[in-house]
């Protein structure tokens, strides 16, 4: 039950875009605007604090009030007391007992993936060896790191680095290189430690408002309608930092690579993406909607269908409409042209086109039977959906 329903002017509230008001703060008065961001954050974690601090606190008072009844207003008194009691005990427990599901995908391990392992590992060397309790490869073009919360409070929590087959697929072992610089380097807290962990509890809150909606206690279903309000809202205030991070993970990623090298990557990097989301992606629906059973397995044929479509004048097609989208959008991603402002480049610099893949390079021989898993479990998931 999606609480917006009801509730309808909060979408209206948490989306103010129109005229950038959250960018604007943090532009003229960016301290004010940190301030504000972490006044938020408190706000999560006290909302979550407040129910076990009155169930230790109130039996105290409900105690007192007893001891010294007289008048009916006093009776009056220690029954709201016990209620507070029975709905703070309710909330606490709830909260003890949300649980939260790890990312799950195939495991990265020195022993199954020595060269991509070690690789990793290096980076960590380079950004102060910041905790990442897993690594695992998953079907989407992505390289993100989700933090994970180990109890209902936000304090504990498991790091997990998910890199995505088709980023390995599509990537030079140069580009892969600097786009996995920018997210361990995000995850180590030597460079922004505040701001870092206010994005990650980006991810932590949405977190938990899955987990209230899966879980069959009434008090966390309530704590439930709270969060999805409380995510719209912390991630509109947090927008401009969540920008920031991200155009300070490209800084991260020239650490190991050339800057000329950085802006290639990151030109290179919104082509694909774009490339799989709009063309490749949806012909591959297309197709299996029109068979039963079929015969064009997308990740067996990605790297191929890549080097083949991504020409230079899709490249150039790519960069001019990325560049024309608006500096201030409301997407954790900065735009093109901020990125590379940010980078101190004007204007792109076309990529170099793709020979050897990441994938090759880092998977060496367990690539192709990776890829058969993927297609395998593609292949049934659209079958289902067909």
């Amino acid at each position: 039950m999606e609480i917006s329903r009801y509730l309808p002017f909060t979408s209206k509230w948490v989306n103010p875009f129109q005229n950038g008001i959250f960018f604007k703060l943090n532009e003229k008065y960016p301290r004010f605007s940190f301030a504000l961001n972490i006044t938020v954050a408190l706000s999560g974690i006290l909302f979550l604090l407040i129910f076990p601090y009155l169930l230790i606190t109130t039996p105290f008072d409900l105690y007192d009030t007893v001891i010294h009844a007289e008048e009916l207003k006093d009776w009056i008194d220690a029954a709201i007391q016990l209620l507070i009691i029975v709905i703070s005990g309710g909330f606490s427990w709830a909260i003890y007992k949300l649980k939260f599901a790890k990312p799950s995908g195939l495991d990265i391990t020195e022993e199954k993936f020595p060269h991509l392992y070690k690789l990793i590992q290096e980076l960590r060397e380079e950004f102060a060896n910041p905790k990442i309790d897993q690594i695992i490869l998953r079907d989407k073009y992505e390289i993100k790191v989700i933090k994970t919360p180990r109890t209902g409070l936000p304090f504990m929590n498991s790091s997990t680095l998910i890199i995505g087959l088709p980023v390995l697929q599509t990537m030079s072992p140069l580009y892969f290189r600097a786009l996995l610089a920018r997210k361990i380097g995000q995850l180590s807290t030597q460079h922004t430690p505040i701001s870092t962990r206010l994005c990650f509890l980006n991810d932590i809150w949405c977190q938990f408002k899955v987990s209230c909606k899966h879980s069959r206690n009434p008090f966390a279903k309530a704590l439930g309608f709270y969060f999805q309000v409380y995510c719209a809202i912390y991630q509109t205030f947090l927008m401009p930092l969540l920008q920031q991070e991200e155009l300070e993970a490209d800084s991260y990623g020239m650490d190991l690579v050339h800057i000329q090298d950085m802006v290639e990557c990151i030109v290179y990097d919104e082509v694909v993406a774009q490339f799989l989301a709009k063309k490749y992606w949806p012909k591959i629906y297309h197709m299996a909607k029109r068979s039963k059973v079929p015969e064009f397995l997308p990740y067996a044929q990605m790297t191929k269908v890549v080097k083949a479509g991504i020409t230079d004048d899709e490249i150039s097609q790519t960069v001019q409409a990325a560049l024309k989208v608006e500096e201030i959008n409301p997407a954790p991603m900065p735009s093109l042209r901020r990125r590379l402002n940010h980078l101190g480049q004007a204007k792109p610099l076309p990529p170099k086109r793709l020979a050897k893949t990441a994938a090759q390079y880092y998977l060496g021989s367990s690539l192709e039977k990776i890829i058969q898993v993927f297609d395998k479990r593609w292949l049934k998931n659209i079958q289902k959906k067909l």
